[in-house]
C-alpha cells in the first residue's frame, strides 16, 4: 500500500507575534510534525521532541532547495509536516517556499503592535527568544520605548506582510491568515487544522509561555509620555488592548 506524502505548511511571522507558540501547539497534534525556525541564524531549530539533523547552518544555507526536501521527506507518518520562518532570515528560502504550490502558507500576525515590539525589546535585552518554564514580571528589564521607533518598527513589519501578500495574489495562491491574540480560540484552530488538511480531533498541549508582562507599565517606564505620543493614531489603542493569556492548558480542538 503506498503511502500517502505528508502535506507541507510553513507559518510566516514576524519576531514576537507567537510563532513558538502556534509551532508547539501544531506538533502536539498527533497527525502533525511542525518545527520551529529551521531558517534561524543561530541554528537549526527543529521540533522540540525530534532528534537529529538536516544540516549545518553552513549547508542549509548554501544550498536551502535540498535542505527543504530532507525536511519535506523526513517523516512519512505525519499528515502535515512544517515550520515557521521569521521576518529577516534566509531571502532564498523564502522566496522558494512562496513559489512552491505544494506548500500551503500560514500568516501569524500579533494585532497589538506595541506589545510585538517590546517583547522584541525584551528578547533583544536579555537574549530570551523562547520561553518553556513560565517568567515572574519582576525578571524582565525596563524598556523606554521611543514613539519614532516604535513606528519604524511597525512599518518594518506591515511592509514585510504586505510584501507576501502581493506575492502570494500575483501567483494566484491562497494563504491562511492567523492572529497571535486569538491562539487560545478553538475556532481558530479547528480552522488552521482544517487548512492543513487534518482532523481536529485532539487537545493541543501548549509548550511554551508568555514571556511580556499583562501590564505594560511593569516594563515601559514612559508609558504616559508615550501614550500622549500615540494620542490621536491607530498605535494608541495598543495602549490597552487585550493580550493573550497565558496558555498553561491542553486547548480542545473537537
Amino acid at each position: 500500500m503506498t503511502q500517502r506524502a505528508a502535506g507541507r505548511f510553513v507559518i510566516f511571522a514576524a519576531p514576537r507575534t507567537g510563532s513558538n507558540l502556534l509551532c508547539g501547539l501544531l506538533n502536539a497534534h498527533p497527525d502533525i510534525l511542525c518545527h520551529h525556525g529551521l531558517f534561524n541564524p543561530g541554528g537549526v531549530h527543529r521540533a522540540r521532541d525530534r532528534r537529529g539533523a538536516f544540516g549545518s547552518v553552513a549547508e542549509r544555507d548554501n544550498d536551502p532547495l535540498t535542505f527543504l526536501d530532507r525536511v519535506w521527506n523526513s517523516n512519512r507518518d505525519a499528515r502535515a509536516i512544517g515550520f515557521k520562518i521569521n521576518l529577516g532570515e534566509n531571502p532564498d528560502a523564502v522566496e522558494i517556499l512562496l513559489n512552491d504550490r505544494s506548500v500551503r502558507k500560514l500568516l501569524l500576525r500579533r494585532r497589538n503592535r506595541l506589545r510585538t515590539y517590546v517583547s522584541e525589546k525584551i528578547a533583544t535585552r536579555t537574549g530570551v527568544w523562547e520561553s518553556y518554564d513560565p517568567s515572574p514580571d519582576a525578571a524582565l528589564p525596563a524598556i523606554r520605548v521611543a514613539a519614532d521607533d516604535l513606528l519604524r518598527h511597525v512599518d518594518r513589519n506591515a511592509t514585510w506582510y504586505a510584501g507576501l501578500e502581493a506575492k502570494l495574489l500575483a501567483a494566484g495562491q491562497d494563504w491562511l491568515d492567523a492572529d497571535y491574540e486569538a491562539l487560545a480560540d478553538p475556532h481558530q484552530i479547528a480552522r488552521i487544522l482544517a487548512f492543513l488538511g487534518v482532523e481536529g480531533r485532539a487537545s493541543l498541549a501548549p509548550t511554551c509561555h508568555k514571556r511580556g508582562p499583562v501590564n505594560l507599565g511593569v516594563v515601559v517606564t514612559n508609558l504616559d509620555e508615550l501614550a500622549d505620543a500615540l494620542a490621536g493614531t491607530p498605535l494608541s489603542e495598543d495602549l490597552a488592548g487585550k493580550d493573550l493569556r497565558d496558555l498553561r492548558s491542553p486547548l480542545l480542538t473537537s
